[in-house]
C-alpha cells in the first residue's frame, strides 16, 4: 500500500486507543496500522465497524454505574438520532438532553434505563426519517390516574393478525 507521498506503507499490528468512538476508554487491540517511514502518515484499520459499535453499545448498556455524559452521547448516535430527534423520542426538552450530554446535569434513572433498554433492544436507524416513527409518539401526552380503565376488545382479522380496539368502560 502506498502512502499519499508515494512512499510504500509499512503494516503492523498495534493497540490504539479508539478515540473515534466518542467514548474515552476503549482501546483496540491488535489492529492493522499502517505508517509512512518516510513522511510520518498512518492510519488504523478497524474492520467490521457496525459491529464494534454493536458491541460497544451493548457494554455501555449492560455497565452498572449512571450513564457517563459521553455514553449518552455515544448510545444516542449508535441509534441513528440527532439531538432533537432523540429527545423527541424520549419526551424530554433538548436544552434537558444537551445539558445530560454536557454533564451539566445528571441523567435521571427513568431515561437512563429507557436509553438502555433502546440500545439493547433496537437496531441502528440506517436511513434517516423525514418524520421520525416512534412508538413513544403513540404514548399519552400525560397520564390521568382518575381515568377508568377501557376494556380491551381483540379479533382476529385472518391470515394469523389480531386486531385490538378500546372500549370506554
Amino acid at each position: 500500500m502506498k502512502c499519499t507521498c508515494g512512499s510504500e506503507m509499512k503494516i503492523g499490528k498495534e493497540n490504539y486507543r479508539y478515540t473515534e468512538s466518542g467514548l474515552d476508554n476503549v482501546t483496540l487491540l491488535g489492529v492493522e496500522v499502517r505508517r509512512c517511514p518516510k513522511c510520518g502518515e498512518w492510519e488504523v484499520v478497524v474492520p467490521r465497524l457496525a459491529e464494534l459499535h454493536r458491541l460497544l453499545a451493548r457494554a455501555v448498556a449492560t455497565k452498572r454505574s449512571l450513564l457517563k455524559p459521553q455514553e449518552i452521547r455515544f448510545l444516542r448516535k449508535y441509534l441513528g438520532y440527532s439531538s432533537a430527534d432523540f429527545a423527541h423520542a424520549i419526551d424530554v426538552a433538548p436544552e434537558t438532553l444537551s445539558r445530560w450530554e454536557n454533564g451539566r446535569s445528571e441523567i435521571n434513572r427513568i431515561a437512563d434505563l429507557l436509553l438502555r433498554f433502546m440500545a439493547l433492544n433496537r437496531d441502528p436507524l440506517t436511513e434517516y426519517p423525514s418524520v421520525a416513527p416512534s412508538a413513544v409518539e403513540q404514548l399519552p401526552k400525560q397520564i390521568d390516574p382518575e381515568a377508568s380503565t377501557p376494556d380491551l376488545q381483540v379479533r382476529e382479522t385472518g391470515n394469523h393478525h389480531w386486531q385490538a380496539q378500546l372500549e370506554a368502560a
